[in-house]
């Protein structure tokens, strides 16, 4: 495993946390807690009624979670009695609990109304924060981060007021999940704090606010804090028995020591813990990613063997985002193993799977952008034909209205100024996806492909196996990288490396190896992290061998990667014959459609990326052409 699949493959474990421990079980526990928040305060009244009604909020808390048409039974009871009193103060709380039940079973739409209804009447200060609460909730299910961030920082700001620290917890937490959702840690960060400082008066609680906090410090790759939060909240889960939450947190350790400490021994011995608690809870379905963690560390340790027989049960069951990660392990295990047919085997699929993965997101992504586009555009005319109409009844107002004619032109034109600029935004992104179809179709010359096969087709009939294998592994690879990055601004300066390796040995398979090459990455550059244009020397190379070598001996091009302070360059000379650089030509090599269109991408990148900057540089001469590229310097 690379450490660009590593941190692909740690981005989206810290994503599926959030999502899954946070949006989920954080949520639904955040909600039931809510539920019964003023349960014990009805003891203030002398009457046998609000007694009576606090009996059947508690009667509907306990069955809330095992029977829910029972709690419903029981806090309608409530609320009819409440409605007798005409007690403004029991009804809120009665109506506060049912819209929490309604949350538990996901109809949305009648806790919405059931809290829009308990908000027009008079209510404390206490009783509006926690309806603020369960409105975001709401819009936090149904995936309108922005509404739901707003409702509970509304309901922050009011129970602070009304000073409930004990009520606040779940709040910060849920603010604190919202932030990490979006990536923004620094903020998760600070109210998961603020949610750990008021916990103490729940353990279960405070476990599950160290957990997430943890995996914030974890993200922002503030180790020490991370390992302080994770082992306090080992030592708590023991204490509670929380088999589910230790079995997260030793899989979460697992992770930790494989790809980031090295300590490959406490890799394996957490995740082996892990294994054991998710098989006893039944939690089958979450064995694939502990599996391919243990599975990772025996690889790193050189065990081959062992690592392939838990990479196997990793498989089982696996998603689809993990298979290629799984299916990697095994090849190099395999390769470990000197089993190379294997390792080919492995690597074949994760090649077809990550090439389905991606075809899939592009198709998804082109299909969401023209919706977008199309119902900007809707939303666009249906403005214009309500504006026009307006006018049209302005027109035949008295003079008197003249002002008021002015108003609404102006508005007229501030709302089409609007949708004319969302407009834009949205046909840039559409032709920034045809651009990087036409970038792909350049690097996939149909006639240099074909001329790959068939050279390729040859040594399969001449059973020259090694020959064959070598080739089709340079095709692969060039077509894989193609495909998979084309859709992306940048790559790593290894994945352009792979890429100018498997161009340049199919072109010496093309042309009889004609000629030689050499590829040289400078010290002061980090392969995996360093990153350059999406393919953007290759047509420089493939302009090299077509336009620059000589026929009387032998050519030979030279690539180099290096950086100088926070520039990388990427040097390609050829010792060819050269070619005369004219003043109104000084910026290009030959009039191709792929230099127009990397003159395009560097455009594009020049004026959307924050920070970066794109040149070429063109010096040739007798003694062949030298092409320099320079980047500032974009880091992962």
């Amino acid at each position: 495993m690379t450490q660009g699949e590593v941190k692909e493959d740690r981005r989206r474990f810290i994503h599926m946390f959030y999502t899954n421990k946070v949006t989920l079980d954080w949520m639904r526990y955040c909600c039931l807690l809510l539920l019964v928040v003023f349960c014990g305060k009805s003891h203030v009244y002398a009457q046998n009624k609000p007694k009576e009604i606090a009996k059947f909020l508690e009667r509907s808390k306990t069955l809330a979670q095992t029977q829910i048409d029972s709690s419903f039974l029981y806090v309608d009871k409530a609320l009819k009695i409440a409605a007798t009193l005409e007690n403004d103060t029991l009804l809120a709380q009665g109506r506060l609990q049912k819209s929490g039940l309604y949350i538990l079973k996901n109809d949305f739409s009648k806790s919405e109304a059931l809290l829009q209804k308990m908000m027009a009447a008079p209510l404390s200060k206490r009783f509006k924060g926690l309806a603020l609460h369960n409105l975001g909730t709401i819009q936090y299910y149904k995936q309108n981060f922005e509404a739901a961030l707003s409702l509970f920082m509304q309901a922050a700001e009011l129970l602070e007021q009304a000073e409930i620290p004990q009520k606040l917890v779940s709040t910060y937490s849920n603010i604190g999940a919202i932030n990490a959702t979006l990536k923004n840690l620094k903020n998760a960060q600070v109210y998961f704090e603020r949610a750990l400082e008021l916990s103490d008066f729940n353990a279960g609680i405070k476990l599950q606010v160290l957990v997430n906090l943890s995996s914030v410090y974890y993200s922002k790759k503030e180790y020490s804090k991370y390992l302080k939060r994770i082992f306090e909240a080992e030592e708590l889960a023991l204490e509670l028995q929380a088999t589910k939450v230790l079995a997260t947190i030793y899989t979460n350790l697992s992770l930790y020591y494989s790809t980031e400490a090295k300590d490959y021994a406490k890799a394996i011995y957490y995740g082996e813990k892990a294994l054991r608690l998710k098989k006893a809870s039944n939690k089958i379905n979450t064995l694939s990613k502990t599996y391919n963690n243990i599975g990772y560390a025996y690889l790193k340790k050189k065990e081959f063997s062992t690592a392939i027989r838990y990479l196997d049960s990793a498989l089982v069951g696996a998603e689809i985002n993990l298979k290629p990660h799984i299916y990697n392990n095994l090849k190099a295990s395999h390769q470990g193993l000197q089993q190379n047919e294997k390792a080919l085997y492995y690597a074949d699929l994760k090649d077809e799977i990550k090439d389905s993965i991606v075809e899939a997101h592009q198709k998804e992504k082109v299909a969401e952008l023209t919706e977008k586009y199309e119902s900007e555009k809707k939303a666009r005319r249906i403005t214009v034909l309500d504006t026009e109409n307006k006018l049209q009844a302005l027109t035949i107002a008295q003079q008197h209205n003249l002002l008021l004619a002015l108003g609404l032109f102006a508005v007229l034109i501030a709302v089409l100024g609007y949708f004319g600029f969302k407009n834009y935004k949205i046909k840039q992104q559409l032709d920034k996806v045809l651009l990087q179809q036409r970038l792909r179709k350049t690097q996939l010359n149909p006639h240099f492909l074909f001329n790959a096969l068939q050279s390729i087709q040859n040594f399969i009939q001449q059973n020259d196996k090694e020959k064959s294998k070598t080739y089709l592994t340079s095709y692969a690879k060039l077509i894989r990288l193609v495909l998979e990055k084309s859709d992306e601004d940048f790559i790593s300066v290894e994945d352009d490396k792979m890429a100018l390796e498997s161009y340049l040995n199919l072109q010496l398979l093309n042309y009889n190896k004609a000629f030689t090459y050499s590829i040289d990455v400078a010290d002061s550059v980090t392969e995996d992290f360093d990153l350059l244009p999406t393919l953007i020397t290759q047509p420089f190379v493939e302009n090299a061998i077509l336009h620059g070598l000589n026929s009387d001996h032998e050519g030979h091009i030279e690539i180099a990667y290096y950086k100088k302070e926070n520039v990388l360059y990427v040097s390609i000379s050829d010792n060819g014959k050269g070619f005369k650089v004219k003043e109104d030509e000084a910026r290009r090599l030959h009039k191709s459609m792929s230099m127009a269109i990397i003159r395009e991408q560097l455009k594009n990148l020049n004026r959307s990326s924050k920070g970066f900057k794109g040149t070429i540089s063109v010096n040739s001469g007798t003694e062949g052409t030298k092409v320099i590229l320079s980047f500032k310097t974009i880091e992962i």
